[in-house]
């Protein structure tokens, strides 16, 4: 009661100050005149319109401020702004009046020495189950836990399934972000169709997108887990028949891949196959998780009980279907090597034609269950295929008969039950992020990132990078140093970013966002050249000639200099001279050569010195008597002649930043006799 009527209170003050100023601004002047001529410095938000369902989130910056600072010391004015609110006394939301804007007021915002960090406004989704419309249809991932999981795993390297099918519809929308190549066997090609549509519903098992807004979501939640397409079969709509040849050439090709972790295979037979069994040894050798549908045939007098393959190799986990109501579904195959099942009937999944539709079958507990292995994996990427086998039969909730049995296996797969045994209990975290200088820097400014990281387990790996213009860069790749150090070498807005590895596979990261980059002014570099006849000749800079062409007149001394205000940046230099040789180097506008003493230069070299000389290249070209022009030399490499007896005639030099092309052809820069 108290806090409410502070609030009234504070409200009735800022309306009745509102209030004055309006009052005593109209004795001067008729009210409307800022708005339509003048500008006018901003002291407080309620100088400016509020913030309502009509703002453009796009056009809306976040600031927050150093201590107690407020609006007034940002120096804006109704030019820069058009709304704004006063969220609390450290942050306040501002409306650009110019949306082309907003980038760079956040970069000047950014640099005010008042604020902590300026940002533009963004939304964020609720932590809740993935907001795909139709996940309720998909009744069978809430079975096996995974509504508990889905956002649970936070993987940086990918963890690929490889699904052995009729191929997929790689555009569905709500697959296409999780595909990554495979191959067509029946077509030849890496570019992919489904026309039977098998091999779509059975990748949304395993890879609908989560949270995009659409449809379903696969088991894998958002783990950065994909689908690989192998099309193997399925000529029309429909065809179940797949090639036994393709399906060995698929997974030895699956096998050799190294993102590849899981293999799934919705698909059986009751024939015996060297080549089938072979091709799945090769692959579980590999280190592979094999997955496959233990068969239809259940309820069918002639294969009832058999033992359908690939299920039933050896390191093939076995997977049986159950219905809504948690009983093994009618058709579910039974034999004494099921090993899990999992929801198969009635399965809500992604279809080759862009939609979805209910399907049944062992087809479809094989990919949920090879989906399920993925997400364990990712979580630690150092768990084997057995070890991930062993962990899902362990944590699987017992039906039927105690214990294992013939119809349910071990059990159905429990996947939160799964992950809990791999996620860790004291969670890695970034605490610290820092960078040794404040944002506002200049080109050339060397910066040390530092981090500091805790939890997880075993020993961290420290990866730094920033992004910049929608580019990221690698600054420094894992390693155990938690400190990296980099030179900006570009103006703008950097995110700067640090991700911690620890010995289990689990991953964090941590930003430094809007960290401006300045301009400053690239160095110049200015030189003069004494000509025979004609004496010293005026000051030229940056690529220039100076001395002569054409004129038989020899260059017989040369002093060099840099001017810059933003770097520590100086250049040395020396000649080679008629009956001398190579003289001394000489620095920063000295004279090097000779004067009246009626002796050539025949050659140069030029280096860069102090701090930031690793920042530039400089390159330098000469005129040489007989030769004319040769080709450019660079950062101390000798320019001209030796030993022929051929003057130096005239001479251009340039500074450009490290790694920049050369000004011309690097042919022949310097012959010697």
């Amino acid at each position: 009661m108290e806090k409410a009527i502070e609030v009234t209170l504070m409200r009735f003050k800022k309306a009745l100050v509102l209030l004055l100023v309006m009052v005593l601004v109209g004795g001067s002047c008729p009210l409307g005149v800022l708005a339509e001529g003048q500008t006018m410095v901003i002291q407080s938000l309620d100088e400016v319109a509020n913030l309502d369902a009509s703002s453009d989130i796009t056009d809306q910056i976040i600031v927050i401020y150093k201590n107690q600072s407020t609006i007034g010391s940002l120096g804006l004015t109704t030019q820069d702004i058009k709304g704004g609110e006063s969220l609390n006394a450290q942050v306040d939301l501002i409306e650009v009046a110019d949306s082309a804007d907003v980038d760079a007021l956040v970069a000047q915002l950014s640099e005010n020495p008042n604020v902590l960090v300026a940002e533009k406004n963004s939304y964020l989704q609720t932590s809740a189950l993935p907001n795909d419309p139709d996940l309720s249809k998909a009744w069978q991932f809430e079975r096996v836990g995974a509504d508990e999981t889905w956002n649970k795993v936070d993987n940086s390297e990918t963890v690929v399934v490889a699904v052995i099918d009729t191929g997929l519809n790689t555009q569905h929308p709500d697959l296409a972000d999780n595909v990554v190549t495979g191959y067509d066997y029946v077509e030849g090609t890496t570019e992919m169709v489904d026309l039977s549509g098998h091999g779509t519903l059975v990748s949304g098992c395993v890879a609908a997108v989560a949270n995009n807004g659409i449809g379903m979501a696969g088991i894998t939640g958002t783990a950065n887990i994909k689908v690989a397409p192998y099309r193997v079969g399925g000529l029309s709509d429909g065809d179940k028949n797949l090639d036994v040849g393709y399906i060995c050439a698929a997974l030895y090709e699956a096998a050799a891949r190294t993102d590849v972790k899981v293999i799934n295979m919705s698909f059986g037979g009751y024939m015996v196959s060297a080549a089938l069994r072979t091709a799945v040894e090769n692959a579980a050798n590999a280190g592979k998780v094999l997955v496959a549908a233990a068969g239809n045939e259940g309820s069918n007098a002639n294969y009832s009980g058999e033992l359908a393959v690939p299920a039933s190799y050896n390191n093939v986990i076995s997977v049986g279907a159950t219905d809504n109501t948690n009983n093994i579904a009618y058709f579910s195959q039974h034999n004494s090597l099921v090993d899990l099942c999992a929801p198969g009937q009635k399965i809500y999944s992604t279809t080759h034609d862009g939609t979805y539709e209910e399907s049944s079958g062992t087809s479809f507990a094989s990919p949920i269950t090879a989906g399920a292995c993925a997400v364990l994996m990712a979580a630690d990427h150092t768990m084997t295929s057995q070890q991930v086998e062993t962990l899902l039969k362990e944590t699987a909730l017992d039906f039927g008969a105690k214990g294992r049995d013939d119809y349910y296996g071990y059990g159905m797969i429990q996947l939160d039950a799964a992950l809990a045994q791999v996620t860790p209990s004291n969670p890695l975290t970034i605490d610290a992020f820092t960078v040794d200088k404040p944002t506002g820097q200049t080109l050339g400014t060397q910066l040390t990132l530092t981090a500091t990281a805790s939890g997880g387990e075993g020993n961290y790996q420290y990866g730094f990078y920033y992004e910049l213009n929608g580019q990221t860069t690698t600054i420094q790749d894992y390693s155990s140093t938690a400190t990296a150090v980099f030179t900006p070498t570009a103006a703008g807005i950097y995110t700067l970013s640090v991700q911690v590895l620890d010995e289990k596979g689990n991953t964090v990261k941590k930003s430094i966002v809007n960290y401006v980059i300045k301009e400053k002014a690239a160095p110049t570099i200015e030189y003069r050249t004494h000509v025979q006849n004609v004496g010293w000749q005026s000051v030229v800079a940056d690529g220039a000639v100076s001395g002569t062409e054409g004129k038989s007149l020899r260059l017989e001394a040369i002093e060099i200099n840099t001017i810059t205000k933003n770097y520590d940046l100086g250049v040395k230099y020396k000649t080679h001279v008629q009956n001398i040789g190579w003289q001394n180097f000489v620095a920063d506008g000295a004279l090097s050569g000779t004067e009246g003493q009626s002796l050539r230069l025949e050659a140069i070299a030029i280096e860069l010195s102090g701090n930031d000389a690793d920042l530039f290249d400089v390159y330098y070209q000469v005129h040489a008597q007989n030769v004319g022009w040769m080709g450019w030399a660079c950062n101390g490499q000798p320019a001209g002649t030796a030993g022929f007896g051929y003057r130096l005639e005239g001479i251009r030099i340039e500074i450009v930043p490290k790694g920049s092309a050369a000004p011309g052809s690097t042919v022949n820069p310097y012959i010697e006799k």
